[in-house]
Formats: structure tokens, C-alpha cells, sequence
């Protein structure tokens, strides 16, 4: 199997991240949480997935050559960053515009012109972490970033804990980061008699240090299933993604549901996003080998969707705001929130198949010429 396709299962289950994440911010809500209007509501935890595939993504397609010289660090900065800062600014821009057209809204969202400068910057959630910016999602580039640009010396500080210490210190390492990005939280969680504040929430989720650690598990992964080519214990291996897995989704599905929204934020469902970040990193180790998982998420149509899942999670609000003016209702009915649905899917891939390639040439022709 060629490389490119070893990973199709993460593109697979990108499209059900983004949707999962889509509809738990804008999906019709029934007068109480059922199962699955509380899985809705607990969609942080798709972001934690994303920021520890993130990890994960990064090492696998840069590691090697910033490791080998055929990738300088200033090169990989422009093939990491470009394309997603760019695409985050046109979303950015699509919000303001939609904003300024329409009044409600320019009484509503229009920040101010410092609020802007600082969400254009990268630095609002540093300040406060829960700024609303143009088009909101932006928040989790503006997280990532800081691990993006830590990412080469990262690798060069775990690639020698490896080669002294061998794989045993690397998981060491992943538990260590793994207590400390979750276990404050936790301790909080338990101090405050099962319970936090939206503000501890927004703080150990959307403040972009909060990132680091579960990036560094993405990272960690990476490295050991780098290491391990071999073909033995491939069963064992798509066990433990099966079971990873499936352990995830039980958990969000199971969990006791919270009387609203509001309160996924404050009750144990706000542990997600950090607590499952080792089940996570263990389904993608797995995975690779194959797996009942794996293989359903590689469905072509799943890896086609996937491949614009970005695009989809930023571009979500500008265009539900403009569904929401041209409807005039919120929450959008249900026939009104899938017809959003597919143009949302349809604006985001339009996006990766028209323009993107243009942008592409840019960074490319600008990481060369760093080379």
C-alpha cells in the first residue's frame, strides 16, 4: 500500500470531526439532551482530536526531512503556515463582510478595532481567552500555532530522548505531558466538588498554551509508529485502535447527559478536552495496522469529505450567518440547517479545488526558494 493511502482512515474521520463539530454549534435542539443531542454538545472533544492528529500530521509529513536537511526550518514554517493562516484570514474577512452588511449583526458581533487587529494577529485568545473573533473557529489556528513553531525543536528534544532512552522514555514522556496539560484541570474538576467554571474552561481550552500539550502527543505518536514498520503484532495493534476508539465515542455517547448546553461546559463532559488525548494518540498508533475502524473510515466517500473538513470548520459561521439573515430564524429548521449543510460542504470543497491549488503554488515556489 502506498504511503499516501496508509493514512486515509484520518482524512475518513476528519469528515465525521467536522460535522460532529458543525453540528454540535448550530444543529436544531430538542427541549431536552438525549443521547445524542449531549454527544452534540460535548464536539470539543473532535477538536482534541484534531490538535493531537495535528501532532501527528506534522512529524509524519516534516520530520523526516527536517531531520535529514532537505527541509529547513524556515521552509517548513512557510509549507506549515501559509496556506492555513491565508485560508483563516478569508474566513476572517467572509465574517467581517457578513457582519458590516447586515445591522443586527453589526450590533451584535462587530468587534472593536483593537478586538481585530488582535484576532488578525494571532494573540486575542493569549489576552482573553474567550474573545469572539470573526469567524470563531479561528481560535483553534491561533492555539496551534504556538506548537507549529516549537514543533522543530520539539522534535529535535524527543528524536535524542528516543535515541538515548529508547521508546519506553517516549511514552513516559506522553504520560508526563499528558498530566500535566490534564491533570490540573482534573484536580480543579475534583476541588470544586465535580464542577467548573465556563471561564477554567475557556482558559485550559481555547488559551493557546492549553494546546502544547496534546500536540506534543500527536508528536510522540508520530515517532513510535515511525519506528515500528515491522508487520508483527499487527493484530494487537488494530485491537487497541478498535478499542481506543470505541472507547471514545462510548464515553461521549454514555456519559450521564447535562440538563443544557451551558452545563457540558462546567460537568464532567468539560473533561474532554484533554482527557481522552492518550485514547486518541493510541487509535492512531493502532490504526495504521489496520483495524474494523480503520477500515470503514478509509470508505472513499468518507476520504473524499475529509479532505475539505478544514475549509468546512472555518468557513461554518460566515455562512450559517448568512443563512440565518436570508431565513430569518434561529435555530435554523431542520430542512433549512441541511441545506446548509451541503453548501457548506460545497463552498469548502469549491474553496480546495479552485483556489487553493493557486495558493499552493505560492508556498511552494516561497518554501523553495528557503530551501
Amino acid at each position: 500500500m502506498a504511503e499516501k493511502n496508509v493514512l486515509d482512515h484520518l482524512t475518513g474521520i476528519r469528515s465525521l470531526l467536522a460535522l460532529w463539530i458543525v453540528c454540535g454549534h448550530y444543529m436544531p435542539r430538542a427541549p431536552s439532551l438525549g443521547v445524542l443531542q449531549a454527544a452534540t454538545c460535548r464536539s470539543f472533544m473532535a477538536v482534541d482530536f484534531f490538535v493531537v492528529m495535528s501532532g501527528f500530521i506534522t512529524h509524519w509529513s516534516y520530520g523526516k526531512r527536517l531531520r535529514t536537511g532537505e527541509l529547513s526550518v524556515g521552509g517548513f514554517y512557510i509549507r506549515r503556515l501559509s496556506y492555513i493562516i491565508l485560508t483563516t484570514y478569508v474566513a476572517m474577512t467572509m465574517s467581517i463582510l457578513v457582519v458590516l452588511v447586515v445591522p443586527a449583526y453589526r450590533s451584535s458581533f462587530m468587534p472593536s478595532a483593537w478586538t481585530l487587529l488582535s484576532c488578525f494577529g494571532f494573540v486575542a485568545h493569549w489576552i482573553r481567552p474567550s474573545t469572539w473573533c470573526p469567524a470563531p473557529p479561528s481560535w483553534t489556528i491561533e492555539a496551534l500555532i504556538p506548537s507549529w513553531l516549537l514543533y522543530p525543536f520539539l522534535r529535535r528534544l524527543l528524536e535524542r530522548i528516543d535515541a538515548q532512552h529508547g521508546s519506553g522514555a517516549l511514552l513516559l514522556s506522553a504520560l508526563l505531558v499528558y498530566l500535566v496539560s490534564f491533570g490540573p484541570l482534573f484536580a480543579l474538576y475534583l476541588h470544586q466538588g465535580y464542577q467548573l467554571t465556563w471561564g477554567q474552561y475557556a482558559t485550559d481550552f481555547m488559551w493557546p498554551p492549553a494546546q502544547l500539550g496534546d500536540f506534543a502527543i500527536g508528536v510522540i505518536t508520530a515517532i513510535c509508529s515511525q519506528k515500528d514498520e515491522s508487520s508483527e503484532g499487527w493484530i494487537g495493534k488494530a485491537v487497541l485502535a478498535d478499542v481506543s476508539l470505541l472507547a471514545c465515542v462510548g464515553l461521549v455517547l454514555f456519559l450521564p447527559p447535562p440538563a443544557t448546553h451551558a452545563e457540558c461546559e462546567a460537568n464532567s463532559s468539560a473533561l474532554l478536552t484533554h482527557g481522552l488525548a492518550l485514547a486518541i494518540a493510541a487509535f492512531i498508533y493502532g490504526s495504521r495496522k489496520g483495524g474494523i475502524c480503520a477500515f470503514f473510515l478509509s470508505h472513499p466517500a468518507l476520504v473524499s469529505l475529509g479532505k475539505y473538513s478544514f475549509e468546512v470548520y472555518l468557513f461554518q459561521w460566515p455562512l450559517l450567518a448568512m443563512f440565518r439573515q436570508l431565513c430569518q430564524q434561529w435555530p435554523l429548521a431542520p430542512d433549512a440547517f441541511m441545506a446548509f449543510l451541503l453548501l457548506l460542504w460545497l463552498v469548502a470543497g469549491t474553496y480546495v479545488e479552485v483556489l487553493a491549488p493557486l495558493i499552493n503554488v505560492g508556498v511552494r515556489r516561497l518554501a523553495a526558494s528557503e530551501t
